[in-house]
């Protein structure tokens, strides 16, 4: 396969031909520069395969996570539902793993996978740090559904104004911890404090110069967006992200080869 090209010779390149200034150069290098050490991408072992196959839990099974994120839709509103939906499939897929029962299967199934393995290989999320938002949120949504309906209104009444905000399970992780946080400060009930809670619109970002869009075979869908200040704008890993650009370089190249 193709080798990245180098940090400096990137900023280089760029720069020479007037595709974008100095300063932004700098500023995309910054968001860039985890991608460009990476593995390639890997795939399971026949057993690992197995065993992931026929993991089931309480209301749903790794192939059922696995076919949710494959069919998630870029739109908006409907990728977030899609999120809220892997996020309950996530959380109750590491309770059984974590689980007495969960321990004894991986173990008739020959494995002594880690924490961070399942999330990897089972959940198909290289970001522990992302699937432990998603283990939040989903228990967040049982004990304060007035969060999630909320947040959902203010998405609405946004859009309704002409104006957007992000919808996202990092955004709403944000949002509704820090109005539990002001609820514990205030002495308020969650549902009050949610019931005035606003989402504030994003402020108007720099022309779009270019965007990214991969289907990753593992990490699903990838995306990323460059406006014309520099500014990166993606939910993905840099690992994620660069192992699609790898693989899109190397069909590329094929493709004109021919």
């Amino acid at each position: 396969m193709p080798r990245a090209m180098q940090p400096q010779r990137l900023k280089r390149q760029l720069h020479r031909r007037g595709l974008m200034s100095r300063n932004a150069v700098k500023r995309l290098q910054r968001a860039i520069q985890p991608t460009i050490k990476f593995k390639t991408m890997s795939t399971l072992l026949p057993i690992e395969s197995a065993y992931v196959e026929q993991f089931t839990y309480e209301g749903g099974s790794l192939s059922r996570l696995h076919t949710l994120q494959a069919t998630e839709l870029d739109l908006d509103k409907q990728k977030f539902e899609k999120s809220l939906a892997q996020a309950e499939q996530v959380r109750a897929a590491l309770a059984k793993f974590e689980s007495d029962e969960g321990k004894a299967a991986m173990a008739a199934a020959g494995l002594t996978w880690t924490k961070t393995e399942f999330c990897e290989k089972g959940l198909r999320y290289q970001d522990r740090s992302f699937v432990n938002k998603m283990v939040r949120v989903a228990t967040r949504n049982d004990e304060h559904p007035s969060l999630i309906t909320k947040y959902k209104r203010e998405q609405s009444r946004l859009a309704a104004d002409g104006a957007k905000a992000p919808r996202s399970i990092v955004h709403f992780d944000k949002w509704s911890r820090e109005l539990l946080e002001q609820s514990a400060e205030s002495g308020e009930s969650v549902e009050d404090v949610a019931e005035g809670a606003e989402v504030e619109a994003t402020t108007a970002s720099a022309p779009q110069m270019a965007q990214f869009r991969f289907k990753h075979p593992i990490h699903g869908n990838i995306v990323v967006n460059i406006d014309e200040a520099g500014d990166v704008q993606t939910t993905n890993t840099g690992e994620a992200i660069a192992e699609s650009m790898l693989i899109f370089k190397s069909i590329v190249d094929a493709w004109m080869a021919q």
